[in-house]
Order: C-alpha cells, then sequence, then structure tokens
C-alpha cells in the first residue's frame, strides 16, 4: 500500500465521529495503537474520537498504562455503533473471536499485525502486517509519515506496546520494529515507562501464579497448566510465557476458565513452526484463535456445559495440541512439584 497513513487520512475526510475498538481483554499493543490513531485524527481532522473494548482491562500493567497516560476507554457495551460515521479496528480484524464488534458490522478501517483474515478484505482500508512483531511499529511509523510530533506519554505508550508484543525484540521482531524502537526510546517518559512495568498486584495474582505452576505437567519438551477458573484472562499468557523460560521446554499451553470462556494461550521458542497455525488447528471446530510464530492465543465458548463438559473439551484440546507437536508424556518425575 503506498503511503497507507495519507490514504487513511484522506478516507476519513469530513466524517465527525470515530470509533476506534480494541480487542477484547486489551493488551498494551492494542491501547497504544487506539491512542495513535486519536492522535492522528485530532492532528489531521479536528476530529472527536471514541476508543472502546470488550472485555475487561485485566493485568495490572494495562490498568496502570491507561491511568497514567490518561488514555480514556470505555466498554464496548455502552456503545451504540449506529453514533459513528468512522469504525476502526486497531490490533484486531473482524470475525477473529478476540473482539467484540457484531458481525454485520464492517469497519472503515482495519489495521494488525495478524494474518490477513477474509473478512477484513471488505473492508475499505485495511493495513495488515503480519512479518511486523507489533502494530505499534506500524501507527508509529504512520505517525512519522504524517509528520506528527510523538510527546512523551504517546511514545510512551507506543514503545511499551512493541516491546511486550515482541518479548523486547526477541519475538517476532523485524528491522520495522527496531526502527520504531530507535525512534521511540529517545521520546519516552522513563519514571512514567517504570511505574507502568512495575505496578502493585494483588494476593490473588501469586496465589494463581502459584495454582498455574502446581497444575503444570511436562511432556517431553511441552509443559501444560490446567489453571481451573480466573479472575484475570491475561494471566494465562503470562503463565506461558513464564513457563517457556524452563531449560528444555520448547512450547507452553496454557488454560483456564473465564466467566463463560476457556482462555488459551500457546508459546514456543522452535523456529520454523508458526504458533498461531498451531492454535488454529488444535481449536478447529471448537473455537476461534491465532496469532504469530511464537506466540498465540484463543478462545472456546463454555456457556452452557457442565463441569464435566468443560473437563472434556480441555482434554480434548490438550490431546490435540500434543498430536500436532508430536509430543507424549515422558514420566510422573516430570510433573512441575508444588511451591507452596
Amino acid at each position: 500500500m503506498e503511503n497507507p497513513a495519507h490514504s487513511l487520512v484522506s478516507l476519513v475526510g469530513q466524517k465527525r465521529r470515530i470509533l476506534v475498538v480494541c480487542h477484547n481483554n486489551p493488551d498494551p499493543d492494542t491501547i497504544a495503537c487506539a491512542a495513535a490513531l486519536r492522535s492522528i485524527f485530532h492532528h489531521t481532522h479536528r476530529r472527536k474520537v471514541t476508543i472502546c473494548y470488550g472485555g475487561i482491562i485485566g493485568r495490572a500493567e494495562n490498568r496502570q498504562l491507561t491511568r497514567r497516560l490518561k488514555i480514556e476507554m470505555i466498554p464496548i457495551r455502552e456503545i451504540d455503533f449506529r453514533d459513528f460515521s468512522i469504525i476502526c479496528m486497531v490490533d484486531t480484524q473482524p470475525g477473529t473471536g478476540n473482539n467484540s464488534v457484531p458481525r454485520e458490522i464492517v469497519p472503515h478501517i482495519v489495521i494488525d499485525h495478524h494474518l490477513l483474515k477474509s473478512n477484513t478484505r471488505k473492508c475499505p482500508f485495511h493495513d495488515i502486517r503480519p512479518k511486523y512483531g507489533s502494530t505499534s511499529t506500524i501507527m508509529t511509523e504512520y505517525l512519522r509519515e504524517l509528520d506528527i510530533n510523538v510527546d512523551k506519554m504517546l511514545a510512551t505508550a507506543l514503545y511499551y506496546g512493541l516491546m511486550t508484543d515482541t518479548n523486547g525484540l526477541l519475538r517476532s521482531a523485524g528491522k520495522p520494529d527496531l526502527d520504531a524502537f530507535n525512534y521511540l526510546f529517545p521520546r519516552i517518559a522513563p519514571k512514567t515507562l517504570s511505574s507502568i512495568e512495575n505496578p502493585r498486584i494483588p494476593k490473588s495474582y501469586f496465589q494463581k501464579f502459584a495454582d498455574g505452576i502446581n497444575n503444570s505437567i511436562q511432556y517431553r519438551d511441552v509443559i501444560i497448566s490446567k489453571m481451573g477458573k480466573l479472575n484475570n484472562p491475561d494471566i494465562a499468557a503470562e503463565m506461558a510465557d513464564f513457563l517457556l523460560r524452563m531449560e528444555n521446554i520448547h512450547w507452553t499451553l496454557c488454560l483456564g476458565e473465564y466467566r463463560d470462556e476457556l482462555v488459551i494461550s500457546v508459546r514456543t521458542s522452535r523456529k520454523g513452526w508458526w504458533a498461531g497455525k498451531v492454535t488454529l488447528k488444535t481449536l478447529w471446530g471448537l473455537g476461534t484463535g491465532g496469532g504469530h510464530e511464537k506466540a498465540a492465543g484463543g478462545r472456546v465458548n463454555l456457556k452452557g456445559l457442565s463441569p464435566e463438559e468443560c473437563r472434556e473439551v480441555q482434554d480434548k484440546i490438550i490431546d490435540r495440541f500434543l498430536k500436532i507437536v508430536a509430543a507424549r508424556e515422558t514420566t510422573t518425575e516430570n510433573r512441575i512439584v508444588s511451591i507452596a
């Protein structure tokens, strides 16, 4: 796409009310990108921009991000899509299952770094770059193309979004991500960033983290954690990242129930594999999912299922996953022992 930032600005034209939709349970990348898009429309059109999200802002770091950077976000249940003349989606796409945009709504603008979905092709403007490590990288390029000044707060948000999605430039990062890093880093507010990265965390977080470790089983180079009920859907992804640090482990799968959904997170250190494709294949016919080469996630609707049926769904997912990555349980000595 030639000069996508300018094409984006031209598409909005004289439209006045703009909605930016984040994915459910928004992470730093989608939050930062929504803030960047709001900044672009403010500078180029002086337009009112509303940012919304589904689910909850679960992680303490993400809540701190929105507070310290004064990024106002509204639950999507309070949104009437008919009130907006332009609907945007960032870090997510129509029909992926990780956002709460009604199926009948065709967004005008979609900007994402995941694999292109068929529904996205129907959108008037879509910029999908799966080779980028974060959508924050794309938005940083937009701001630079439009010669918009990036203040310390926005630079900090985009920097944090980039670094969390690429695990400090170690996961799925390429030259565009490094260029964005070099541009953003001198512009950040270090004290603000430190406060975002190191918030106070409730005791329940540590208890659930301990549960996740104690309920983990090793299968060759795979660790699977059945985390039970979650009070925060993001903790499954945190556990998957954490367990992947164990020596001789190349795959992690973490599962937990949040409200009426089974939350799945997958991580791998294997080169040549694509965690997103493995997750899609694992969840085929059961739920939705996707992701990148090293990290992926998914959801399965459990509404109306009995506890026994929920366990059967989890067991089916685990069995499929192990077959796909060609692992099998070794010995009971490989069970991760209690840390209590």
